[in-house]
């Protein structure tokens, strides 16, 4: 596993590459959820493999740099976009998790010939619109054990409240050309509800859903690789 950099996007922005000595298919782009941090997905780094799969650590999250504004969606996907460029990375999967979803679809919108497949990890197609009360309720909330206050600054919370907006991406979703994976936890405290899933049906009949045992929200837990390995079976379909 290898640390990188880039600042094609501004900030200097941070990723992890397990850096497999014979790739095998095309990489794959993790847009990763709201206060991830890259180093979490260690596992699924050194499960993909010979397979190349990049993480990325946005903007504000981790060891990438935090500037005082530049947090909307746009400024995100300009991180992930940043990383491809930085790679030469032309053709690539791209697996999203969370809030990540957004700024991922931004992606995907912007480049869509480039993506091979698209695996989205419970979250609608939208951008949802951040309350103003937004950053002081999660400083003191938890995730993964880990207090968000450890996870990116006062000030990057408090961009991402007030530059984000609400938006309603599920008709531009359906103009995609990859094949669609996405996953619902079976677990409680999921954002995907039975009518969401619906609804990714009405937009992409051709959607594969799959069900997370156990899952909450955070679809990498109580089973780290379950997700990864329905996601690596399904890369492997799109490229067939």
């Amino acid at each position: 596993m290898t640390e990188r950099w880039t600042a094609r996007s501004g900030p200097r922005i941070r990723y992890l590459d397990n850096a497999p000595a014979a790739p095998s298919g095309l990489p794959v782009l993790f847009s990763p959820g709201l206060s991830d941090l890259a180093d979490e997905y260690t596992e699924m780094l050194e499960f993909f493999a010979p397979r190349r799969l990049l993480v990325v650590e946005v903007r504000g999250r981790g060891r990438s740099e935090a500037p005082p504004s530049g947090y909307a969606a746009r400024d995100h996907a300009a991180d992930l976009s940043a990383v491809l460029d930085e790679e030469g990375i032309e053709r690539f999967h791209l697996v999203t998790f969370s809030r990540g979803t957004t700024w991922g679809l931004d992606l995907a919108l912007s480049r869509p010939e480039r993506v091979a497949s698209l695996a989205i990890a419970d979250y609608r197609a939208m951008e949802v619109g951040l309350p103003p009360s937004f950053a002081e309720s999660q400083w003191g909330m938890r995730f993964r054990g880990r207090p968000i206050s450890e996870r990116l600054p006062r000030h990057v919370l408090e961009r991402l409240t007030a530059e984000s907006e609400s938006r309603d991406l599920w008709d531009r979703l359906g103009s995609l050309p990859c094949p669609l994976l996405v996953a619902q936890p079976g677990g409680t405290g999921g954002v995907l509800t039975d009518e969401d899933i619906a609804r990714y049906r009405g937009v992409r009949p051709d959607v594969e859903v799959v069900v997370v045992p156990d899952a909450p929200h955070d679809v990498f837990r109580p089973d780290r690789l379950f997700f990864p390995e329905a996601v690596a079976a399904f890369a492997k379909r799109a490229e067939g």
